[in-house]
């Protein structure tokens, strides 16, 4: 195992260093003979308290690429404390290609201390959750993770992926051509504005679907491909960005003018969302109501409203309350529109909270399953559009 310990703490190091760039990276070509010996020689058997998931199949994503990923549920504990730091090392192999390797760290929650005032003492998580993910062309590909930590213990897995049969596939215009690899996350929006453009305020609702105490990589994927594309796709003059929690009631970023610098800054807050907790005040019935008008009225209220405003989100949040029609009587919006660009929504389910309110400011809800349904919700929104301000 001490050739392992060596290996494992070169590529750590590595990884410090491909932190700037991202969360996850190419392996360095200097690294690949020891990424490919750790995924050659790790033990078939688990030597981390870890269970790692991969998609069952590749799915078609919002930017014309086929997408898999996988989920990493690790307890917590004296083999695994919490603070530890861990390599996800991905070998991506087509079936008749050459592989690609990835890198990406993780670095383990901190045990939670007592809050200040000594009024509750914080429960010890015992399990920690991550994620990540890939794009690929049309193909076959075959997979291999391996997890390790500093002491060079590992665990792995291994699965065969193809894509799975999604209705109109084989017409659209794929981004990646066959056989080839690339890291999940790779739009970089350029910060292009138009002189006679529109002016749009985005709310951006970063929900964690199903419970989920976290945003998961392909979630996190989804919401700024949409975003990305309504960057690239509406012309603005000016661009406010606002991206919160309706659970917890909280921004947890905001930028205004929004640039190119805050859509890599706004991807970075993305990834270290959790929802773990919520704060009392939080749970406390029409908390999330308030919120969510504030938010409108304040905006709506400001001395250069938008032309239009749009909330882009997951479906799901408070999907079980409705939303009095008098709070939404108070709002003001001028000739600003209101969209919801809802994305993936449950058939047959019930409005969320965002689109009770849509409805009640006579906006317009779009149901985002795919590329040609986000273009089309775009182009509608744009023909409902009032003329640019001045």
């Amino acid at each position: 195992m001490r050739p392992l310990l060596n290996i494992a703490r070169l590529l750590i190091l590595g990884s410090l260093a491909a932190r700037a760039a991202g969360a996850q990276d190419l392996v360095k070509s200097a690294d690949l003979p020891q990424a490919n010996w750790i995924l050659d020689n790790a033990p078939r058997k688990n030597l981390l308290p870890c269970y790692i998931q991969l998609s069952s199949k590749l799915h078609l994503d919002l930017l014309f690429r086929y997408t898999a990923g996988f989920l990493i549920e690790c307890r917590l504990g004296v083999a695994l404390p919490p603070g530890t730091r861990l390599v996800a090392l991905l070998r991506i192999t087509p079936r008749l290609g050459a592989p690609v390797l990835m890198m990406e760290h993780f670095d383990l929650p901190q045990a939670r201390q007592q809050d200040p005032a000594g009024l509750f003492a914080a429960p010890f998580q015992s399990q920690a959750s991550m994620s990540g993910g890939f794009a690929v062309g049309p193909g076959e590909y075959s997979v291999e993770l391996v997890l390790a930590d500093l002491n060079g213990h590992t665990c792995r897995k291994r699965k065969v992926l193809k894509p799975g049969e999604e209705r109109g596939a084989r017409n659209v215009p794929f981004a990646i051509k066959p056989g080839a690899v690339a890291p999940l996350m790779t739009m970089r929006w350029n910060g292009a504005l138009a002189s006679n453009g529109l002016r749009l305020t985005v709310f951006l609702n970063a929900y964690g679907p199903n419970g989920s105490t976290y945003l998961r990589a392909f979630e996190r994927a989804y919401v700024m491909q949409s975003l990305f594309t309504l960057l690239t796709q509406i012309p603005c003059k000016s661009i406010k960005l606002v991206a919160f929690e309706l659970d917890r009631q909280q921004e947890v970023f905001r930028q205004e003018p929004f640039d190119a610098g805050g859509f890599v800054q706004l991807q970075n807050a993305m990834e270290r969302i959790s929802f773990a907790s919520i704060s009392y005040q939080a749970l406390q019935k029409g908390t999330w109501r308030r919120f969510l008008v504030d938010l409108v009225k304040t905006e709506s209220a400001s001395d250069e409203p938008p032309d239009v405003i749009i909330f882009l989100g997951a479906w799901g949040s408070h999907e079980w309350e409705k939303l009095p029609r008098e709070e939404a009587s108070k709002i003001e919006i001028a000739n600003a529109h209101v969209s919801y660009f809802e994305l993936f929504p449950l058939v047959g389910g019930a409005p969320d909270g965002v689109e009770r309110l849509t409805k009640d400011l006579h906006g317009s809800v779009y149901a985002i399953r795919s590329p040609e349904t986000l273009a089309q919700a775009i182009k509608k929104t744009l023909s409902l559009t009032a003329a640019p301000s001045n």
